[in-house]
């Protein structure tokens, strides 16, 4: 039971460096609502004390269901009424092709960005992004919620740190999604608009790479893409997987896709292995399939014992809290600027260099 109590310490003492009170005002305001992710984004900077002063989307329908749902912000008919607006950043889920030409209008504006991901499609649109960020010395956050919205996650951190398992030598992880076609809006299926799979799901496990390897450099070694059940979507990707490795010699392989069955409870069994020389931990994030629809599991076994623990409740999410310190004091604790930008460019580069597959064996 050693290995239990420390892993309960170590969630303690996340616990304690997340909680923190953010004392000076912070107001966002909400510009593009094109994929829900906007609601988590909302709800983190609420309940990390910030005020929602605006709702800007092309959709009516869209800032009203937003407006309606957290009861607050001012629905405006403009953009340029946020940019011209005293907020401290903007938030936005537009439409993945747009978010870099919004952030910069944003960052113009001398307000923070805080990007859903995936938060480019391509390489120009990152460098575009760089420059604006070197000229107006504003952040451009991504929210990357696999890691960043994830106890499980965060404590991984922890035992990393600790050394329970070792060095870390390799990540491996899986990232499925359930479909739901009939949901979702036409620029979904338009590899032009949403990236491709790489680029956009895929950015969850590189971040997750860099992040637990505390690599600042990767090299995508291998990458393929494919459409394997959904000819009416043309070009768009139902599946995809890449290989990694950081220049610290920390290799990655990891896998996503569209393929969720209707018979799992939650939208995807995402998982991440963290390998060690000495152990490793296993990240069963949002189920733990056929026991519970509930996420934040671990199981963690060492060269001395093998438990299962969960994190649900017992960490809490201190992105937020982080994210708005940083943007009043000119710090990086929720994420760096150059980690940010670095896990987006290597998931454009995986997305543009797969190999595309029409069936299983076959190549394009």
């Amino acid at each position: 039971m050693a290995l239990l109590n420390q892993l309960e310490e170590l969630a303690q003492e996340a616990a304690r460096a997340g909680d923190t009170e953010i004392t000076v005002p912070f107001a966002f305001s909400v510009a593009g609502l094109d994929h829900p992710h906007i609601y988590s984004m909302v709800q983190g900077l609420l309940n990390a004390g910030a005020q929602l002063m605006h709702i800007y989307d092309r959709n009516l329908d869209q800032a009203s269901a937003l407006q309606q749902k957290f009861r607050t912000g001012k629905i405006v008919s403009e953009l340029s009424q946020i940019l011209q607006s005293e907020v401290d950043l903007v938030a936005t889920s537009i439409v993945p092709s747009e978010r870099g030409a919004l952030g910069i209008r944003v960052l113009e504006h001398e307000k923070h960005f805080l990007s859903a991901k995936a938060p480019f499609t391509t390489m120009a649109q990152l460098h575009a992004a760089e420059e604006a960020v070197r000229r107006t010395g504003k952040k451009w956050a991504v929210f990357y919620s696999e890691r960043l919205a994830v106890e499980a996650a965060l404590l991984a951190d922890n035992i990393l740190q600790e050394g329970l398992i070792g060095d870390l030598f390799q990540l491996t992880g899986s990232g499925p999604h359930r479909l739901q076609a009939d949901t979702r809006p036409n620029w979904f299926f338009d590899p032009v608009k949403n990236g491709g799979i790489l680029c956009d799901i895929g950015s969850h496990q590189i971040e997750q790479l860099l992040h637990y390897a505390r690599s600042k450099e990767a090299e995508v070694l291998h990458s393929k893409v494919a459409n394997y059940a959904h000819p009416q979507y043309g070009a768009w990707q139902d599946f995809g997987d890449a290989t990694l490795v950081t220049n610290t010699g920390v290799s990655q392989y990891f896998r996503v896709d569209w393929f969720t069955p209707d018979g799992l409870r939650v939208w995807g069994d995402g998982r991440t292995v963290l390998h060690g020389t000495n152990g490793f931990v296993e990240l069963r994030k949002y189920t733990d399939v056929a026991r519970t629809a509930e996420g934040e599991h671990l199981y963690v076994v060492t060269d001395q014992e093998e438990v299962y623990f969960s994190a649900k409740g017992k960490v809490g999410i201190s992105y937020f809290k982080q994210l708005i310190t940083d943007c009043q004091q000119g710090t990086e604790s929720a994420m760096s600027q150059e980690h940010t930008f670095r896990a987006a460019a290597l998931a454009i580069q995986a997305q543009e260099q797969a190999i595309s597959l029409t069936k299983v064996g076959e190549k394009r």
